[in-house]
């Protein structure tokens, strides 16, 4: 709603951000990486299948939801990339909320949806985390035998949630960090490792293993060069870095 309303400002161009060409380029291969990451979701797929109520086939459900999320997600950030260049231009930020000045209510009000959006998806995202770290602790640290499962949960749910929020708090590099850590797990957990999975157990036809196969590449260079471009730009910007609590 925010971009719809400045988008008449047109600020925005074809060509962008007026750069050299290996910034340019480095510019975009993190942009990639950015993409890859707000599209990542397979770290938590099967967990939340799992957890489906049968029948149908939870695999039935899990394609209908994926593919309405999906749907969903593209039309959304499709609309806020166009609307908010469009508005901002050149200027836009990372944090694209931070690039409007106004009205206050609307901002403030945006800001609350993205908490509200965040909380929960915050705890799904790092279930497999807080289950391995509370396996890993009770498997190796007789102490921790002791406690009940729920104060296990409470203490190492708590101080993961505080260290996250403090290095998110001091770290100033959002798009350079967002990039790289979506470089780094787009093409193992989201393409890779499914597409072997594949063709392990069904062994498609020919042609369709080397489409798989082919697109297991695109992928792969994908990643390998939006982390050259995250890599780049972070080595780039470091030293212009302001850290939040120092």
């Amino acid at each position: 709603a925010l971009g719809a309303s400045k988008a008449h400002n047109r600020l925005g161009s074809v060509y962008g951000r007026h750069a050299a060409p290996l910034p340019k380029a480095m510019n975009v291969f993190n942009a990639l990486g950015s993409i890859a990451f707000a599209y990542n979701f397979t770290g938590v797929l099967m967990e939340i299948q799992s957890t489906m109520r049968e029948p149908p086939k939870a695999r039935v459900n899990m394609r209908r939801a994926i593919h309405t999320g999906m749907g969903g997600a593209l039309m959304f950030y499709v609309a806020v990339s166009v609307l908010g260049y469009l508005a901002l231009g050149n200027a836009v930020p990372g944090d694209i909320l931070t690039g409007f000045s106004g009205p206050a209510s609307v901002v403030a009000a945006a800001n609350v949806m993205v908490l509200l959006h965040m909380l929960p998806a915050y705890q799904v995202f790092s279930q497999p985390v807080f289950h391995g770290c509370e396996q890993a602790l009770t498997d190796h640290v007789p102490i921790v035998r002791r406690l009940p499962p729920w104060g296990l949960r409470i203490i190492v749910r708590s101080l993961y949630v505080c260290f996250t929020t403090a290095v998110a708090a001091v770290m100033p590099f959002f798009t350079d960090i967002i990039g790289l850590v979506g470089a780094l797990v787009f093409w193992p957990a989201a393409v890779f490792y499914p597409v072997t999975m594949y063709i392990k157990l069904y062994n498609p036809r020919k042609p369709i293993k080397n489409l798989m196969y082919a697109m297991n590449v695109v992928a792969a260079l994908t990643s390998a060069v939006a982390v050259v471009g995250a890599a780049f730009n972070i080595a780039t910007h470091v030293q212009s870095y302001t850290f939040g609590w120092f």
